[in-house]
Order: C-alpha cells, then structure tokens, then sequence
C-alpha cells in the first residue's frame, strides 16, 4: 500500500503558505533532503517513515521549484506579473489520482519525502486556487522579501507582509524619491 503524506492539521493555504516561506534571506529550509526533513519535523509532522525518510536531489529541486511557482503566483495575486520560468523543474513531478477518502494527488512513486511533499502541495494549490479566496494569498512587494501571507484586510488590498518593516520601506523610497524629483524643495 502507498504511504500518503499527513499534514499535521494544516489546510491547502497554510500548506502552500509554509512552502512558500521556506526562504528568508540566507535561510533556506529546502536546501537538501536533511533540511527538508527537519523543516517537515518541524511543522509537527511526525518523523519520517524509513520507506519516506530520503529525498532525492532532483526531488528536492522539484521541491524549491514549486516554492518559486506559489510564490510567483501570490506575486500575481498582489499586482505583479512575476517570471515563472524556474516551474519546468516540475514537469518530472508523476502523480496518481488518489481516492481514498477526500480526493487528492500523491506522487506516482511514493517514499521520497520531498516528492511526496510536492504531490500534496500541487493538490493543494489546484484546491486552493479553486476557491474565492485565492486572490487573497499574495507575496510582499518588498523586492528583498517576498514573504507569502493571506491578505485579510477588508478590501484586500494589503501589499507588504507587515506594515512595520517592509511597508514603511517602500513607503520611505516613494517618499525620497518624490522629494528629489521636486525641484527647488529641500527635505527637512
């Protein structure tokens, strides 16, 4: 019998929402198959079965690849057409149809952790992006952050992760930029 993937209580956005921000800065969780696994650890997955506790590193390419691919498509959901070039990495993802219990995808060859990872996702993405909602998962404007979250304001029209950080930096660059493009007007 295949062994599924289990998500440890999450839904289709927290999923594609703790993909996605697998990278900040230097950090990146899905840089090999031990950091995948700790990273699945660490949502509060239970340990990897031996059959499920590798991952190939094409897999794992596979893997960053859809990263790339929700967080372009979040891009979009907040106004910017992004470059999604780097998802041909996932044209060597097999996935089976699965109808045990709510339908779903699992990868065709089952046991590489970040291939089964990438199955789940894929089918949470095509649920996810199915649903009203979806344009309310959006990625940061911020060029150096990209961070993705879901947009709950009112009026959907949150742009930055947080407000406090990469917000008010792009609102000081707009603000500089503004003033040096006035002649004769001094900051200050």
């Amino acid at each position: 019998m295949a062994r599924t993937v289990s998500w440890p209580g999450l839904g289709d956005e927290e999923l594609l929402i703790a993909v996605a921000n697998t990278a900040h800065g230097e950090r990146d969780e899905l840089a090999d198959s031990a950091s995948v696994r700790a990273w699945w650890h660490g949502l509060g997955a239970p340990a990897p079965t031996q059959d499920g506790s590798s991952a190939a590193p094409e897999s794992v390419a596979m893997l960053r690849a859809l990263r790339g691919l929700i967080r372009g498509l979040a891009l979009r959901n907040n106004g910017i057409e992004p470059d999604l070039s780097g998802s041909a990495e996932l044209d060597g993802l097999a996935v089976r149809l699965d109808l045990r219990g709510a339908p779903s995808l699992r990868a065709d060859e089952p046991g590489d952790l970040a291939r089964d990872i990438s199955a789940a996702t894929v089918a949470a993405l095509l649920r996810a992006t199915a649903r009203p909602g979806w344009p309310r998962v959006k990625a940061c404007r911020g060029d150096d952050c990209r961070w993705v979250f879901v947009d709950g304001s009112r009026n959907s029209s949150r742009r930055w992760c947080a407000m406090a950080n990469c917000g008010n930096r792009a609102k000081m660059v707009t603000f500089r930029d503004r003033h040096r493009a006035t002649p004769g007007r001094h900051p200050g």
